[in-house]
């Protein structure tokens, strides 16, 4: 994905997401400006170059996990995960794998950057698909996460999938 990418990204997320989880096109530049040249935001395109899926992910530690929406980010010095913050499959693409794809893509750019866990916000009652790739809820959250964890709703939950 790229800065060019933006304007199919809004799109597909407004198609995907309630209002409430909708991010500004700011947000999305903050995310790919910090992981320039670390291979973590992917875009899946039709064979015409229609959009039809994106993953955006940041090597985070848990201070530096971005809020909902944040319009900047840093980059971890020492990051202990790779955060999926975003994930969308348009409608009509649902049933091509794509999330799969994009998910083995992750999880191997995960170890690739020696990051032994995934993590990432489950919202819009999403938590039972989730579970079903390998994630679950860890026994406990530190405070700064709890309090990042708020911006997304409250629902929201924290799953996390290790690769040890």
């Amino acid at each position: 994905m790229t800065p060019a990418d933006l304007d199919a990204v809004l799109a597909l997320q407004q198609r995907c997401y309630g209002v409430d989880f909708l991010e500004r096109r700011e947000a999305f530049e903050a995310k790919l400006a910090v992981t320039a040249g670390l291979g973590c935001c992917w875009m899946a395109r039709r064979h015409d170059g229609e959009p039809l899926a994106y993953a955006v992910s940041l090597p985070v530690c848990e201070a530096t996990l971005p809020a909902l929406d944040a319009p900047c980010c840093e980059r971890s010095a020492a990051p202990t995960l790779l955060y999926l913050h975003d994930m969308a499959v348009s409608p009509e693409a649902r049933s091509l794998g794509l999330a799969a794809t994009l998910l083995a893509k992750l999880a191997e750019r995960a170890r690739a950057l020696q990051l032994w866990e995934m993590g990432l916000v489950a919202v819009q009652g999403s938590v039972p698909y989730w579970q079903r790739q390998g994630f679950a809820e860890p026994a406990t959250l530190a405070a700064p996460l709890r309090a990042k964890l708020v911006s997304f709703g409250a629902d929201a939950r924290f799953l996390v999938q290790s690769f040890r």
